[in-house]
């Protein structure tokens, strides 16, 4: 698979030699055409120039530029010097630079793009004079002070580049595909079944509130179509996709982001579903990626999750144990406290509570004769026994998860299931427990969500 930063690298003799050759080609188009003429190249830092995305990076800004002037001849060509673009515009010139300063101002990632406009006489119209002195990658101040005081590393340098090319990735997934909408559908019905199951001990459901009193089940409503959006770009940057899938957790970050920023402002503040963002976005985003590439299964699914998060427990919870503790996150003290990896080491390994106990379970309730609502309820009882749970835990303790919540379940299941009249007053019990002793299983029912997304999807799109 290509890395998305790899590729050949060249000289400043070749820099030279690629400059001089673009402008005897600009000479070419002018001399044919007699118009004002565009120039897109990238501001790529270093010796490699022509890679993946900073082609798709050329792509785009001829793209953009293409819906807000007129084109009437284009010329693309892919250097080892990087990706270029000429493009001939019938309108005037400081009109194409006005075109050319707004897409270049537009988003964070545009300051990778170099727009040089040509009057039709061949003058080079002053880029300053449209968008100013060019800013650092680094730290945003005037690039020419940067480069003259050698104030940033080339690795610091490089590290901002990547994040402003992430910042891209992240955008192209708003263009959503049809097979993206139809992979986030899936998703979305995940998300409303966890919620709609009831009833379901500690948690929002269609009855009450469980052990929460700044939610109701039409909160997970307002909530679940504000992440809608969210869930479609999981999924179109997963088909999209071209590098290793290390390298998409970072972009999945960004659209996550915007999706927490979504929920946060259609709930007035209200945390109904941050993990699962985390949890439900990554394995769409997965199922994408692997469709795409006619490579999806079950297997695959948890060997590419494993993949994509690997060594996420070591960088984001072991690498935080030097940090003072009012500055850690609740999971982040889980771990330093009872080295709790919560969902993260699940993602790591590859989903085990999904792959060896949810999904048998879910399937063996529906093979049972159970109706959906009661095959989620015993899915969801079973993850309460093997899931750690921060959710859990950040209200209590983990003898409170490991200990007391099996308990409360175990009789549920020893009485036969929601199959039998016994069950079922077991489980009414449980519920009463759970909302007096205040235990809300968050994290077992955000794997409850992902563990119907597999079975659907493997189900409807496997084939």
């Amino acid at each position: 698979m290509t890395h998305l930063f790899e590729g050949v690298s060249i000289s400043l003799a070749d820099l030279l030699a690629a400059k001089e050759q673009r402008q005897q080609r600009q000479n070419v188009l002018r001399n044919e055409h007699h118009l004002p003429l565009i120039s897109i190249t990238i501001n790529m830092p270093g010796s490699v120039k022509n890679t993946v995305l900073t082609r798709s990076l050329c792509d785009y800004a001829a793209y953009e530029l293409k819906k807000s002037l007129p084109i009437i001849a284009e010329q693309r060509v892919y250097l080892p010097t990087g990706p270029e673009a000429l493009l001939v515009t019938t309108v005037d010139a400081y009109e194409a630079k006005k075109q050319c300063a707004a897409l270049e101002g537009g988003q964070s990632f545009a300051r990778l793009l170099d727009l040089d406009v040509f009057t039709a006489e061949g003058e080079i119209l002053s880029a300053q004079a449209s968008r100013g002195l060019r800013t650092c990658y680094v730290c945003g101040q005037p690039a020419v002070y940067c480069m003259r005081e050698f104030r940033h590393s080339q690795a610091e340098i490089q590290q901002a580049v990547k994040a402003l090319f992430q910042q891209f990735l992240a955008e192209q997934s708003r263009h959503i595909s049809a097979q993206a909408e139809k992979i986030a559908a899936l998703a979305v019905e995940s998300m409303l079944y966890e919620v709609t199951c009831t009833p379901s001990p500690g948690l929002v459901n269609r009855v009450n509130s469980g052990a929460h009193k700044d939610m109701d089940f039409y909160t997970f409503m307002t909530s679940t179509a504000a992440l809608s959006g969210s869930l479609e770009r999981f999924a179109q940057a997963g088909l999209t996709f071209s590098g290793p899938l290390a390298e998409l957790l970072p972009v999945l970050r960004i659209i996550g982001q915007a999706g927490e920023d979504a929920m946060f402002q259609a709930t007035q503040g209200v945390n109904t579903q941050k993990g699962l963002i985390f949890s439900l976005g990554i394995v769409t985003a997965v199922t994408a990626f692997l469709l795409a590439r006619h490579e999806f299964s079950e297997e695959a699914l948890y060997q590419a999750v494993a993949q994509m998060t690997e060594g996420m427990v070591r960088r984001e919870l072991a690498g935080r144990q030097d940090v003072e503790e009012h500055k850690l996150t609740a999971g982040e003290k889980l771990y330093k406290l009872y080295q709790i990896a919560g969902i993260r080491g699940e993602m790591e390994q590859g989903l085990p509570a999904v792959r060896c106990q949810s999904l048998p379970q879910l399937r063996h309730s529906l093979k049972q004769g159970l109706a959906v609502n009661e095959a989620l309820i015993e899915t969801l009882l079973r993850l309460m026994t093997c899931v750690d749970d921060t959710t859990v835990m950040n209200r209590h303790s983990p003898e409170k998860m490991r200990l007391w919540v099996k308990q409360q379940v175990e009789p549920v299941f020893a009485a036969g299931g929601l199959a039998k009249i016994e069950g079922r007053r077991q489980l009414e019990l449980m519920e009463q427990n759970f909302i007096a002793q205040n235990v809300s299983p968050g994290g077992a029912a955000d794997l409850l969500a992902v563990t119907w997304f597999i079975y659907r999807a493997n189900q409807t799109l496997g084939s």
